[in-house]
């Protein structure tokens, strides 16, 4: 009788465990969904349903990392930054693997001038190695590096962001600008024309290409660069700045 007693026990847990791994499985489920759901939401601007999906994806999961990951965006967008922060860290807590919150919650702290706690953030999606956009998270740490100011630091961000990706756009002008400030105008000239060659020149862009090639000593380039910012962009600020300088002289 007792071991009848024994294996009725035994079947009931067994039964439990199950039953517990059934439903774990259809509320990682049910969390996906709505995450799913809600972050569709976001991309249509619908952020108030969007809220709505993703409170319901934590209710079934309240540890589900892309869940939270999406929260935390979310949060974000709607300026509730310490709640953001506490999504954020619950992500990349319960998963270290998920890149995407590791990358997105670096940029977040990069904008709340946390500098050295972002890079950490960008280097673990780096040091991933089945992240499948690592040259975006080192164009996010050189970027975040160039607000700190460490240009330094950040240029190995930058070159490794274009090893990966040769037309990364504001890795070039970055490094054009990085090589700019410090004497290197051949580089610099090199790293501008490439980003003319893969994104739309801007008065910003028009005005850095005039300095460098100022210091280059070449008139033709000067010459052109200044046309293409005075003609195409005549009322903007580097235009203006541009007219005050050749007043000047």
């Amino acid at each position: 009788m007792m071991r009848i007693a024994a294996i009725c026990a035994i079947c009931v847990g067994v039964t439990a465990c199950a039953a517990q791994r059934e439903q774990a499985a259809r509320n990682d489920r049910l969390a996906d969904t709505h995450m799913q759901l809600g972050a569709a939401y976001m991309q249509r601007g619908q952020l108030e349903v969007a809220g709505q999906e993703l409170e319901k994806a934590l209710a079934a999961d309240p540890n589900n990392t892309q869940a939270n990951n999406m929260m935390a965006l979310l949060q974000v967008r709607l300026k509730n930054y310490e709640r953001a922060d506490r999504h954020f860290l619950k992500a990349v807590e319960r998963d270290p693997g998920n890149s995407e919150a590791q990358n997105n919650y670096g940029a977040f702290l990069c904008e709340r001038a946390r500098y050295d706690e972002a890079e950490q953030r960008f280097r673990k999606a780096i040091d991933d190695p089945l992240y499948k956009t690592p040259e975006l998270a080192n164009l996010n740490a050189g970027l975040c590096l160039m607000k700190k100011p460490a240009p330094k630091a950040a240029e190995k961000y930058f070159r490794a962001a274009l090893a990966l990706q040769p037309r990364l756009a504001q890795a070039l002008l970055q490094m054009a600008r990085i090589s700019y400030d410090s004497g290197q105008s051949f580089s610099a000239r090199a790293y501008i024309q490439r980003y003319f060659d893969v994104a739309k020149e801007t008065p910003e862009t028009l005005l850095l290409a005039i300095n460098i090639e100022r210091a280059l000593g070449n008139r033709e380039l000067l010459k052109q660069y200044t046309q293409r910012l005075t003609a195409g962009f005549p009322e903007s600020a580097e235009a203006q700045q541009l007219k005050r300088v050749r007043g000047g002289r």
